[in-house]
């Protein structure tokens, strides 16, 4: 071992054999490889059929730059889904908007598979007066909607440009089985290829039943239909007392950037944009629970009304008339003060009436109704 160790070279043999190379180094001799160098590539036949992939420029002129056809709600050449509850307005905000995109110029084709016979004959005169095409595929003889999807996969296989084509389709339940996660996929492919060419189409569809913990509703098809879509868009209502509707989007998922809006539905069905949006989500869960609180409200009214309007004597009073106890109505009697009016006003609760508080005798406080 000891003569190993006295056979190793000393230090200062390897500093004269690292010397020339250290020297090298700190004249600017680089270690890095140099990548300052030009190839030719050889090619590869078996690589040929890439260039059936590849769009000339002349093809891709033809493509409309992405617009607006609604703002806020509808990019032309898109796959958009607009969701809405049974009866929450959709159909009526999209027929409304069928003729405005008519209007613009396009061609407006709304295939309609979820009405009755009784709803026809209005819709069949509005949409030729505002120059669309209505298609009931089940209501011909011999014909249904496989006959229409038929119709789009030759369409798709002529490689002609449809960028002034809109379809709409109501609703996309009647259209396929939503749970059924491979005819969707293959349902998404022919309408993601019509969409290439220019097509915009929307589908209505339902959500479910229930809402999740912020009060917001959840679509009840899978979760490979929200990723086949370029934007995922609720229509979340809120319905009136006077057959009126307040109808606002909840943009969920896009590809831009969307802003919330809101329409008007008049008990004629009559739809206008309004200036400002409307929290739906946030009025609907005060609307249910002023609905809740109602039993109290009305009956501290009526306490009111016959003269007992000290916060004693209403507790009292709705207590022998109407059995509501102390608590509630101390709970009830400051929640819809004054201060608390702005938040109701337009939410259309019949017969409900909100008050005003007020210093009164012994450090003790007055009632009296708004209105």
């Amino acid at each position: 071992m000891f003569e190993e160790l006295n056979n190793k070279p000393s230090e200062d043999i390897i500093l004269k054999e690292v010397a020339p190379s250290a020297a090298k180094l700190n004249k600017g001799t680089s270690i890095i490889p140099d990548l300052n160098f030009t190839t030719t590539a050889k090619s590869n036949s078996s690589l040929n059929w890439a260039d059936d992939y590849i769009l000339s420029n002349a093809e891709a002129d033809k493509i409309a730059d992405p617009a607006w056809l609604i703002e806020n709600l509808i990019i032309r050449g898109h796959l958009i889904l607009l969701p809405a509850e049974p009866n929450g307005g959709k159909t009526t905000i999209m027929f409304h908007l069928a003729g405005v995109m008519a209007q613009q110029g396009n061609q407006v084709f709304y295939v309609n598979v979820d009405i009755s016979g009784v709803d026809v004959k209005p819709l069949v005169k509005q949409a030729k007066t505002d120059n669309f095409t209505l298609m009931l595929p089940d209501m011909m003889l011999g014909k249904s909607i496989d006959n229409v999807i038929e119709e789009l996969r030759q369409m798709a296989g002529t490689g002609e440009r449809f960028d002034t084509t809109v379809f709409i389709f109501d609703t996309l339940k009647k259209m396929l089985n939503v749970i059924n996660k491979c005819s969707a996929k293959e349902f998404f492919q022919l309408f993601r290829k019509l969409s290439a060419l220019g097509m915009t189409v929307i589908f209505l569809a339902h959500t479910n039943k229930y809402k999740d913990k912020d009060g917001k509703p959840i679509y009840e098809g899978t979760g490979d239909m929200r990723a086949d879509v370029d934007e995922l868009i609720f229509f979340i209502p809120l319905k009136h007392d006077d057959g009126s509707m307040t109808v606002s989007t909840h943009p969920d998922k896009t590809r831009g950037s969307f802003k919330p809006i809101s329409f008007n539905i008049d008990p004629n069905r009559n739809v206008s944009l309004l200036d400002e949006p409307v929290d739906t989500v946030e009025a609907n869960k005060i609307d249910l629970e002023l609905k809740g609180d109602y039993p109290a409200i009305d009956a501290i009214t009526q306490s009111i009304k016959s003269g007992s309007t000290t916060q004693k004597d209403i507790i009292s009073y709705c207590s022998v008339n109407h059995s509501i106890g102390e608590r509630m109505v101390k709970k009830i009697l400051p929640k819809y003060s004054k201060k608390s009016k702005g938040s109701f006003a337009n939410l259309n609760i019949s017969n409900s009436s909100f008050w005003v508080k007020a210093s009164g005798e012994k450090n003790g406080y007055v009632f009296s109704l708004i209105g």
